[in-house]
């Protein structure tokens, strides 16, 4: 018997029991179709949480925040220096060793008002370095530059959440904001940040407010010599953060006239901890629900067995009639196998293409969507067929090596 007539009388078989066939099939669909859907379903996850930890902004980053003296020897010594200012960036960037860039940046309360629209925000000093620092991009609009630095311009970018707030639908660029009393003109929007799966409130903070030039909220609302809140400094190399702390630390206790009012956070350190941990949460989320998946496709392989098996006791005539008029061992058993086989590709072409339409429907509840994962899918599909050879030998050597006589009086 021909391979193409093997094909054959497999497919006219399959459709001869149709409810047998596809109860059979069942199995092999819902196996292949959770292997597919929970590969795509744990890289929307990932790509998720991993997207989260990007939009902190904190990966080769460090701050250095101001520190109080702890007795009065260093009090004394803290008498020296101005604290943290924003030339220090200028400082800290002079040696550029370790140092990619430097944001200092400054925090303040104030009611930000539009007709009759207001809110308590949260205003943000910064200069351009800022969105390098913290890998910030805008949703609309402009950033900050010298210019506007250097002239003290009544200039701001909104924070995502604030633009929706404040106004509408209604494009607000070019429009103006009161803050305090004072109008700003909005020159951009900051873009979203964080997901469903990845919040922060520090993030949420930063889209409820606003930005503005640095030396515009000193001059305006702080003073000259008022000591900024933080500097963030990124690396050049996120693996030589050890070498930037030191870094940084000598430069500003220099600067400070060997003050150490200041204290140096590696948020970058802790970022890398923490991102390694949840790494190793999501690997062991991969084996466990991939262990469950391919459980529910190994039985579908055992319900593919008992049918193979079933499909044997009814058909023992047909099997002794072909040996008893010629047809070989081999062609017998090339036949069940081809069944089996061929129970099995159907169901694993069903379950995927199944699987790729939940994970498509199901992918606008995940912020950047559900990618289809192509080698979650040929693994899926792959295993089924596996399965379909290996619980299909059986039956197939069992039917082959039946005698021509015991099979027709066994069937009689």
């Amino acid at each position: 018997m021909n391979p193409g007539e093997i094909l054959r009388t497999s497919l006219s078989e399959i459709r001869y029991h149709k409810l047998r066939s596809s109860l059979t099939l069942l199995g092999i669909i819902l196996g292949t179709l959770s292997i597919t859907v929970m590969t795509s379903f744990l890289d929307g996850v990932v790509g998720a949480v991993w997207s989260g930890f990007t939009d902190l902004g904190f990966d080769g980053v460090m701050f250095v925040q101001d520190r109080e003296a702890k007795d009065l020897r260093e009090t004394a010594v803290f008498g020296r220096s101005r604290g943290l200012q924003p030339e220090d960036a200028e400082v800290i960037l002079a040696r550029r060793d370790n140092v990619a860039a430097v944001a200092p940046v400054s925090y303040e309360q104030m009611i930000a008002r539009r007709g009759g629209t207001e809110r308590k925000v949260r205003v943000m000093g910064v200069t351009e370095g800022y969105n390098v620092v913290r890998g910030r991009s805008l949703d609309s609009g402009r950033f900050f530059n010298d210019l506007d630095q250097n002239s003290f311009a009544r200039v701001c970018v909104l924070g995502y959440n604030l633009k929706k707030r404040l106004f509408g639908s209604e494009d607000p660029l070019g429009k103006t904001v009161s803050l305090d009393s004072r109008p700003f003109r909005v020159v951009g929007v900051g873009q979203h940040l964080g997901n469903p799966l990845f919040n922060d409130d520090d993030m949420q903070e930063e889209m409820e407010g606003l930005y503005v030039p640095l030396a515009t909220l000193r001059k305006f609302y702080q003073g000259d010599d008022a000591p900024i809140t933080f500097m963030a400094v990124k690396a050049r190399d996120a693996r030589a953060l050890g070498a930037l702390k030191a870094e940084v630390t000598s430069s500003l206790i220099l600067a400070h006239r060997g003050a150490q009012d200041f204290k140096v956070q590696n948020i970058a350190e802790e970022i890398l901890r923490a991102r390694k941990e949840i790494g190793d949460v999501l690997r062991s989320w991969r084996i466990v629900l991939g262990s469950i998946a391919g459980i529910s496709l190994l039985v579908g392989g055992i319900g593919l067995l008992s049918v193979m098996l079933i499909s044997i006791g009814e058909r023992l005539y047909e099997i002794g009639l072909r040996k008893a008029i010629g047809a070989s061992d081999l062609d017998v058993f090339m036949q069940f196998l081809m069944e089996s086989v061929t129970l099995s590709l159907i169901g694993a072409v069903l379950g995927a293409a199944a699987g790729v339409g939940i994970t498509k429907s199901a992918a606008g509840f995940f912020p950047s969507g559900l990618p289809i994962n192509l080698g979650g899918l040929a693994f899926a599909i792959g295993i089924a067929m596996a399965l379909g050879v290996v619980f299909g030998l059986y039956p197939a050597l069992k039917a082959s090596r039946m005698a021509p006589v015991d099979a027709l009086r066994t069937a009689a």
